[in-house]
């Protein structure tokens, strides 16, 4: 509308144009919109794809690797794992060595008990921890062949790794005889090593070895009323013959032997000696067929031994009388040789021999119940002694006693003059010692 009312038409125009330019706006701006969407979606879809290709998630996972929490081969490398191969292949290693050695050892003491089992069960009843005898009807063939009768699990019975025992009973003279096998810690290579090397630099420590004591128990007549009124006595005495190399040793290591002399004879080879504690007694046990069966076996043996004495010093009277005869055959294992079987057969025979021929003049038992009478005189004094100031501390703890009722009963004047009497006759017994000793 003009000025006085009429229409304006340049005023209309531009009202039409404006609305034109906001039109243009919003088409183009709408459109932009939707490109940017269209092309967000097309980078994610991508992204999808790309992730999904790789294999990798498109957040970094739990330990911030950009792998799963899963996949440990994919953060490590072996060169991670050097100690823990160190520690597995070093237990692995002596694992296997025990085993290994433990089963050697089992082997070794197996094997020398069969070699022995055809003599052991033309000896003994018994043979092995259990319950088959020897002398059964249905047996006899086996052990005519030598075979063992029974279970070989019941053949020897396992202490430890390095300890194996075999026993056997049921002979006349003969309560039980018992094989304890000591051999090498095979399955301890840090045990076996140590040993070995001490020994080497050190004389006083043995090098370790595979020995086997046997020992068996005399009946001195506990089997009589079992034999129709048979006697297995003897008399008692310690005898032996010894390899010298070892001598020294058992000496310190055993009680019954110390009390002998070494007597060096021609019969027998330079390595080996006789420990008696009379001539007599050597001229009637030190025979031929001994002889050759100590030289075929060779340096491995050790000792044989008669003794009636305890292996380790008694303490007591008491213990001194508890004496047990028995004979005993110590020997080095060497599982490369089989020259065993005369030594052993005559061992086993020895205490028929014994229970026969161990009956010797007056002289001689005199003069070894001698040594015996001082040992056991020995032990008496030692005992009085002891009994003797057991007495005296009863009486010091009675006398302190009274001393301690008396003081209490006493006011604190009288307890002063009490103490002060006491002190004066310590002092007086004192100067009175010093006086004797100037």
């Amino acid at each position: 509308m003009g000025l006085f009312g009429g229409k304006d038409s340049s005023s209309s125009a531009p009202a039409v144009s404006s609305d034109a330019d906001f039109a243009d706006f919003a088409a183009t701006t709408v459109e932009s919109i939707a490109n940017a969407a269209t092309s967000i979606a097309a980078s994610a879809v991508t992204g999808a794809a790309d992730a999904q290709a790789t294999g990798s998630p498109s957040s970094p996972g739990i330990f911030g690797d950009g792998h799963p929490w899963y996949a440990f081969w994919l953060r490590v490398s072996p060169g991670d794992f050097i100690t823990e191969y160190f520690v597995i292949g070093f237990l692995t290693l002596m694992i296997s060595w025990h085993f290994i050695g433990v089963g050697m050892n089992r082997k070794i003491a197996k094997n020398w008990v069969l070699q022995h089992v055809p003599l052991l069960q033309r000896e003994y009843a018994r043979v092995g921890f259990q319950r088959t005898l020897t002398t059964a009807d249905e047996v006899k063939d086996a052990v005519a062949a030598g075979k063992y009768v029974g279970n070989e699990k019941d053949l020897i019975r396992e202490e430890s790794s390095q300890s194996f025992v075999h026993y056997a009973s049921g002979r006349m003279n003969i309560l039980t005889t018992v094989f304890d096998i000591k051999l090498k810690g095979r399955g301890n290579p840090f045990l076996w090593a140590f040993e070995a090397i001490t020994a080497f630099f050190l004389d006083s420590i043995e090098a370790p070895s595979d020995t086997v004591t046997i020992t068996s128990y005399s009946a001195d007549g506990a089997d009589a009323s079992k034999t129709g009124g048979h006697s297995s006595k003897y008399d008692g005495f310690v005898w032996g013959v010894v390899n010298k190399k070892a001598m020294a040793k058992h000496r310190e290591a055993r009680y019954d032997i110390s009390l002998t002399k070494t007597v060096d004879t021609n019969k027998l080879p330079p390595w080996l000696t006789v420990m008696t504690e009379s001539a007599e007694i050597t001229e009637l046990l030190l025979t031929k067929d001994l002889i050759a069966a100590i030289e075929k076996f060779g340096p491995s043996f050790q000792y044989l031994l008669i003794t009636d004495q305890p292996a380790e010093k008694p303490a007591t009277v008491a213990e001194f009388d508890k004496t047990k005869k028995r004979v005993m055959l110590h020997l080095n294992i060497d599982s490369s040789k089989d020259n065993s079987g005369p030594l052993m057969e005559y061992f086993l025979r020895l205490p028929d021999t014994l229970v026969a021929n161990a009956h010797f003049r007056p002289e001689v038992l005199r003069k070894v119940r001698s040594m015996r009478e001082e040992e056991r005189r020995k032990l008496e004094r030692v005992e009085e002694e002891k009994k003797a100031e057991e007495r005296q501390a009863s009486r010091d703890e009675k006398k302190k006693q009274e001393r301690d009722a008396k003081l209490r009963s006493l006011s604190a004047e009288e307890q002063k003059k009490f103490l002060e009497k006491e002190k004066e006759k310590e002092m007086k017994k004192a100067s009175k010692k010093q006086v004797r000793r100037v």
